[in-house]
């Protein structure tokens, strides 16, 4: 399944952190929003993962959004689809 994660952290060191993290296996969209492919086991792990970090900063929120596939064929950036964005791959 295909998921939007965004972030909204005030604490540098925690922001940088999260970052980090998610560019190690997502596709970046702006700063905070990362979209990726994960399977059930993957994404139960990463949304821990994602908690536990955010819990550093006292009022960081995380969000991690499953897409179905119609959601997902409609998502555009910069008014084309993801497909289209270069040096982005859809698997």
């Amino acid at each position: 399944m295909r998921y939007l994660i965004s972030y909204d952290i005030s604490d540098d060191k925690v922001r940088a952190k999260i970052f980090d993290y998610l560019e190690s296996f997502a596709f970046r969209l702006q700063y905070s929003v990362f979209y990726c492919r994960l399977g059930t086991s993957e994404a139960k792990e990463i949304w821990s993962n994602l908690v536990e970090l955010a819990e550093e900063d006292e009022v960081g929120r995380v969000l991690m959004a499953p897409l179905c596939k119609t959601c997902e064929q409609k998502l555009r950036l910069s008014d084309k689809p993801l497909e289209e964005e270069k040096g982005f791959l859809v698997v």
